[in-house]
């Protein structure tokens, strides 16, 4: 409790992403329709992976499905992978 109370009145802040939520969902569109898949993905998520900002985003099925990251500093995209069991 006590961990909590220190990261709000002291830790800096979080920075704030570069791109915007719209902005990732065109880039990400754009790589699963080059990857000639039709899935769309619905869950986007913003996390802080050893310290850069990286979007991912997944398809919003259990079990298996694809994913895709972007780097937020530079915009570029990961591949378009599979997870899963299937």
């Amino acid at each position: 409790m006590l961990r909590l109370f220190y990261r709000r009145l002291v830790a800096p802040s979080r920075p704030k992403p570069r791109l915007s939520h719209e902005q990732v969902r065109a880039l990400i569109a754009a790589a699963v329709q080059a990857a000639h898949l039709d899935a769309t993905l619905g869950v986007v998520s913003m996390r802080r992976i050893d310290g850069r900002i990286t979007w991912i985003a997944k398809t919003a099925t259990k079990g298996s499905g694809l994913r895709v990251t972007v780097d937020d500093a530079t915009g570029t995209l990961g591949p378009v992978e599979r997870w899963g069991i299937r």
